[in-house]
């Protein structure tokens, strides 16, 4: 059910390899919809539109982070290759003054976390195949209009078909302690409500420099076939572990003669906090 994925972190220094893997909260997206009326910019270069639609005139131009308030939804569209995108209505401050207008929702974050003053650390899809239901997901940090960081990586795929990013995606700040050099420590949440599908947490670790991707926990789960699930344990909850983490992960079956799950498997994984990335610890 766990996976590991080596990839590349883009900042405008270079490149940085680290490994990316997956733990749960309530969805500032669910199945596709934003949670509450208000979300910053995802995109860089955004525009707002007089009207729903990409051809009217631009409102104004609004750097990545800046947030869209008062935002309602207000139109679907359909393109002639199966896609869709939702316009929500909103309203932004840029210099003082307040602008009104449209804007399409994939250019919104579906959640973010503040990291401290004018720096958020924002989460949205790049791009997505709905045949496949897999989709590229881009964590980026942003400060005063302008990106820091970025990690790009795969989410959990839907595949369901359909265009809509069906998983709602939440976010929620985690206590570093023990962990030095970690201003900010975050978990990224991948969360479907039905049996089959995976639900994924993603740990993020900001150092003030850089971001970093660190262990995941995964839960899945069937009625009455199985339920697979992996708990994260930090320094935080037990001060003993000094600098690891924990990925402890229970596979449990349907037992008729019971009619009650059991369990058929327990098994640990160990991470250890470099102090600047997170590494897998042999066995």
């Amino acid at each position: 059910m766990s996976s590991s994925r080596r990839i590349l972190v883009t900042t405008f220094g270079g490149l940085l390899p680290v490994m990316l893997l997956s733990h749960a909260a309530a969805a500032d997206t669910s199945y596709g919809e934003l949670i509450g009326d208000r979300a910053p910019v995802f995109a860089e270069n955004t525009r707002l539109f007089e009207t729903p639609s990409e051809s009217s005139t631009v409102v104004c131009t609004l750097p990545v982070g800046t947030e869209v308030f008062r935002l309602a939804a207000v139109d679907i569209q359909h393109t002639s290759d199966g896609l869709s995108s939702t316009w929500m209505q909103g309203a932004c401050t840029l210099g003082g003054e307040t602008f009104q207008g449209y804007i399409p929702m994939s250019w919104l974050a579906m959640t973010h976390q503040e990291l401290g003053a004018d720096t958020l650390l924002l989460f949205g899809i790049a791009s997505g195949n709905p045949l496949t239901g897999r989709f590229a997901g881009v964590a980026k940090v942003v400060s005063d209009g302008r990106m820091l960081w970025g990690a790009a990586f795969f989410p959990p795929s839907t595949d369901m078909g359909g265009s809509d990013y069906r998983y709602g995606v939440s976010s929620r700040r985690l206590d570093p302690a023990g962990l030095p050099g970690i201003e900010d420590l975050l978990m990224l949440s991948f969360l479907y409500e039905a049996c089959g599908f995976e639900n994924r947490d993603v740990l993020l670790a900001w150092t003030g420099r850089y971001l970093v991707a660190g262990p995941s926990a995964s839960r899945m789960s069937e009625a009455g076939v199985f339920h697979y699930a992996e708990d994260m344990l930090l320094p935080a909850d037990d001060p003993l572990l000094g600098s690891d983490i924990l990925v402890i992960s229970t596979s449990e079956e349907w037992d008729e003669a019971t009619e009650g799950y059991r369990t058929v498997a327990v098994d640990t994984t160990r991470w250890w906090w470099t102090g600047i990335d997170f590494e897998e610890m042999p066995r």
